[in-house]
């Protein structure tokens, strides 16, 4: 299982914030398909980038990947050059790395976006392997689509971190 904690902006009003909880390995055949074909566009991209979903054919949606050591990334989607979505997938595995991924994430977006005290309160996540993302709200016909595809990466990129640390502590 992982963690989602995802933050909804509102138009007029506090800030919504919804928390989930998702399989590491998808039970639905539409989740297993995404992530087949994320794990493959992955395996042929650097540890950081920002390129074109190929793999969706009607919709033109852009990843910006950043992957830093100790299994934490930040991740964001965009449509048009608009955010869709952004946030951090913490894996766990080195506590420094997630906890520098949340700090960035919340001087970066959070703060700006809703302020200190909501930071402080809302912008933090403890479950690992877990996201904590922001969901933009410019584009709601997109929400689902972004959702799926955030939660697909973070199943792949955990699966992956998990693996490389168990052949590491084979090998």
């Amino acid at each position: 299982m992982f963690a989602v904690r995802t933050i909804h902006p509102a138009e007029h009003g506090p800030p919504r914030v919804e928390a989930t909880q998702f399989d590491l390995e998808p039970q639905l055949a539409q989740g297993k398909t995404v992530c087949n074909l994320f794990a493959e566009f992955l395996a042929e991209r650097p540890g950081e980038f920002r390129e074109k979903l190929h793999f969706l054919n009607k919709l033109d949606i852009e990843l910006q990947w950043a992957a830093a050591g100790g299994g934490a990334a930040f991740a964001a989607f965009f449509h048009e050059g608009r955010a869709l979505a952004m946030g951090v997938l913490l894996s766990g595995a080195e506590p420094e790395a997630d906890e520098g991924m949340i700090e960035a994430l919340g001087l970066s977006i959070i703060v700006p976006m809703f302020g200190e005290e909501f930071a402080a309160r809302e912008g933090q996540m403890s479950e690992r392997p877990g996201v904590l993302m922001v969901q933009m709200n410019d584009s709601p016909e997109l929400i689902p689509t972004s959702q799926l595809l955030m939660t697909a990466l973070a199943s792949v990129y955990f699966r992956t971190v998990q693996a490389m640390a168990a052949a590491g502590a084979r090998g």
